[in-house]
Formats: C-alpha cells, structure tokens, sequence
C-alpha cells in the first residue's frame, strides 16, 4: 500500500500565517499538522511509500521537511507545477498526477487531505479495506448539526454501512456524516480518477465530488471515526485543535 497526500492548496483563508508557509506544516501541539499524519503513517506495516503533492510555491518548502525529519517510510515529493491559487490544478488533478508518478505500482491507495487533524488511528480505518480489491471506502466522522453538515461532503449510509447517498456541500444535507478527507482506493479503480477528469470531464477542483461520483459507480462503504476531528479552513479552526491538543497534554501530564 502506498499513502497520497493531498497537500498542493494554498491555504488563503489563513493568510498572513501562510503566506509563506503551507497549511500543511503550521505546527500545533508540538508538531506540524503534517507529523501528526506521518507519527500513524509510521506505524502501519502494510505502507511502504507516502507521496505527497504539493505546489510549486511550495515545494522547496516540502523539501527542507523531509530532509530534517526521521521517518521511517520513504517520502516522495511530487510538484504540480503551480506558483499562484489562481493556477491550481485542483484536488482531483492532483491525486491524477501522484497517480500516474506511481504508474499503479502500489496494491492499493490511503488518500489523505493535508489540513485535517483527528486522533482516531489509521490503522483501525484501514482493518477493513484491507484485502477488498473491489472496494472503496471513505472516513466519516459524524459531526451531529445539520447546519454544521452545510459545509462538508456528507454520507447516508445504508444498514450494511454502504455509501447510498453522497452530498458535497449541500443546502439540504441529508445526514451529518461528514466525509473528512481520508479515502481507500484499491489499485484495479484508480482508473476511476482517469474517467472521471479525461472522458467525463468533471470537476477538477474538489476531491468530494469525485467520491461523491465515484460511490454511484463503485461499491463504497463508511468507517465512522471515533474521537476528534478538525478541519482545519480557517484561523479560528487553528486555534481550536491547538486548544485541544494542549488541553489533552495536560491531562496526560496529570
């Protein structure tokens, strides 16, 4: 299994903090929201490579990240080849590119978004999609406020955990189970993203609507997460996860 994560934004809602820097590396609790992913990563057995898109802005950036840190699986550092937002190729041209970089070597896929943050282990997301070649499955994380839900890609599933609906960002959301950017894409449906950007011709832009789209195609099911979940938009959004960890390092310490 390879890891992709999508880290190629610009993260303009959080200007000044990332003008300079990417979303991806502002550090909380300690830590980059970066190495809060990476510290799982390093613990499952099963990836052997994680390869991460960012922007060309970006990228040297990316690169004194990797060279300062000891991990212990192999980072590949892919360009997309853009300086401004304005240019971005978009979540799903992205995963196109670290896609056909790996030329389907990997057996299966973790996608992963960049600017979340969530303490449920990857490993336990991972129990059942292991072994599933025909299978998709995405991370659900229920937020329990239809208002809440307005903002987010949101799953109905069916009584076997099946993905039976997928909304992105709707006005009427018929759930709160909000999709949280962590996605398992078996090798044999990687042409899925293919069909999706080259012969539909759909959205490039958000990685939602393509698993909204590919749910309507392929079998798909739910892994709910237990624990906390940020997504991190916006500055105040920062705030609140650097609130948490720091809360939970001081019951820790007691």
């Amino acid at each position: 299994m390879k890891v992709i994560i999508l880290a190629a934004g610009f993260g303009t809602r959080l200007y000044p903090l990332t003008e300079h820097t990417p979303k991806a590396l502002l550090e909380v609790g300690g830590r980059t929201l970066l190495d809060h992913l990476m510290v799982q990563l390093n613990g499952i057995e099963a990836i052997q490579e994680v390869i991460l898109v960012t922007n060309g802005k970006f990228y040297v950036e990316f690169f004194k990240w990797r060279k300062s840190g000891n991990f212990k699986k192999r980072v590949q550092i892919v360009d997309d080849g853009c300086f401004v937002p304005e240019k971005r190729l978009g979540a799903v041209k992205d995963l196109h590119l670290a896609l056909k970089k790996d030329r389907g070597l990997a057996d299966d896929y973790l996608i992963l978004c960049a600017d979340n943050y969530f303490d449920y282990p990857l490993s336990h997301f991972l129990l059942p999609c292991l072994g599933h070649q025909d299978t998709c499955f995405v991370g659900l994380y229920d937020i329990k406020c239809l208002e809440k839900a307005k903002l987010y890609g949101v799953v109905e599933l069916d009584g076997h955990g099946r993905v039976s609906d997928f909304q992105e960002k709707s006005i009427l959301p018929k759930s709160t189970l909000a999709s949280l950017g962590v996605y398992y894409l078996p090798r044999k449906l990687a042409i899925r993203v293919y069909q999706y950007l080259e012969i539909e011709k759909l959205n490039p832009d958000r990685i939602g609507d393509f698993i909204g789209w590919l749910s309507t195609k392929e079998e798909m099911y739910g892994v709910t997460f237990d624990g906390r979940w940020f997504d991190i938009g916006d500055v105040e959004s920062l705030r609140e996860v650097a609130g948490y960890l720091a809360q939970r390092s001081v019951l820790n310490a007691a």
